[in-house]
């Protein structure tokens, strides 16, 4: 019965007689058939969802912090010990960041050479981001087309023979002042590491900034500022900081590490700032000079061509680098 119904209205329905139950038929079929072709493309043609690969397996930790407590002081000894119970890679989640370890030279060697783009961004702490000028450095930049600028201003311009081979005679200068500190102290203790140091970061500011843009007293300011906050830097960025560990917590800075660090980078700016307004006033004197890695920087800077332009903030940047 249900058959001979259902046979009768498709007879009727097909056997359209007048004009508007055949343009009615002719749209209804178009609109099937339109569907129809949408359905087999969505479902065949779709990119497929790639199946997430499974985490390697590690220690579990407890809610919100994570493997922290467990971790102790000496975190190589604890690496190693999971890495005897878990394997050459696994992973550890430290508050709310997920971090997989890797303690097999093999897979060390595919991570940092091999497939090294893929693994080359960077986390770096608020510390890191603070006394970069927010990772506009080479060491804090995440991979991209910012980083391998200023690696090829790094490679070419700055650590080229050429650029090195023009720095000769400030080295020089700052080791034969060395020589003189030491002759000058005969008969008096002299502390040949304090030395060794303060010849190595004169003679590299020196060829930084320029033999003559900073002297006299500003310049024994600069070098006496920058020693005093080398250490203190190094200290900020490696210290464990809450902030990095758990984002939420970060604008209240619980342990002061980003107020200590801006207290830095304002200290070093200034005298960055100053560096480059004086060699902005001197750079017609320096036109005959060879060019310095500050001069060097500074025309890229104002180079018109954004492929190979750099901000100032990246100039600072590297230079405290």
């Amino acid at each position: 019965m249900l058959n001979t119904v259902v046979a009768g209205l498709w007879s009727r329905w097909w056997d359209a007689s007048n004009e508007r139950e055949k343009l009615f038929r002719a749209v209804l079929i178009t609109a099937v058939a339109m569907i129809t072709i949408f359905w087999f493309l969505w479902n065949n043609i779709k990119p497929k969802k790639a199946v997430a690969a499974p985490s390697p397996p590690g220690p579990r930790g407890l809610p919100l912090v994570g493997y922290l407590p467990f971790l102790g002081y000496d975190l190589h000894k604890k690496f190693t010990e999971l890495a005897g119970v878990y394997g050459p890679i696994y992973k550890l989640r430290l508050g709310n960041k997920l971090c997989m370890v890797v303690s097999s030279p093999p897979l060390a060697k595919e991570i940092v050479r091999d497939k090294d783009t893929i693994f080359a961004n960077r986390d770096p702490p608020i510390s890191a981001l603070v006394l970069s000028y927010g990772g506009n450095d080479i060491a804090w930049s995440s991979y991209g087309p910012p980083w391998t600028k200023m690696r090829k201003i790094f490679v070419r311009e700055m650590l080229s023979n050429a650029s090195l081979d023009a720095s000769y005679e400030l080295r020089k200068q700052e080791v034969k002042k060395a020589i003189r500190d030491v002759y000058n102290k005969i008969g008096s203790p002299v502390d040949f590491g304090e030395l060794a140091y303060v010849t190595s970061i004169n003679a590299a500011l020196r060829i930084l900034l320029g033999g003559g843009t900073i002297q006299g007293e500003k310049w024994t300011d600069f070098v006496a500022q920058l020693r005093s906050h080398a250490a203190e830097m190094m200290v900020l960025i490696g210290k464990p900081n809450v902030s990095d560990l758990f984002p939420v917590l970060a604008r209240f800075d619980l342990q002061g590490i980003e107020k200590k660090a801006k207290r830095i980078a304002e200290t070093l700016d200034q005298f960055l700032q100053y560096a480059i307004e004086q060699r902005s006033k001197e750079e017609k004197a320096h036109m005959d000079e060879g060019k310095d890695f500050l001069q060097i920087l500074l025309d890229l800077n104002k180079h018109e061509d954004p492929a190979k332009s750099i901000t100032i903030e990246q100039v600072k940047s590297i230079i405290l680098v």
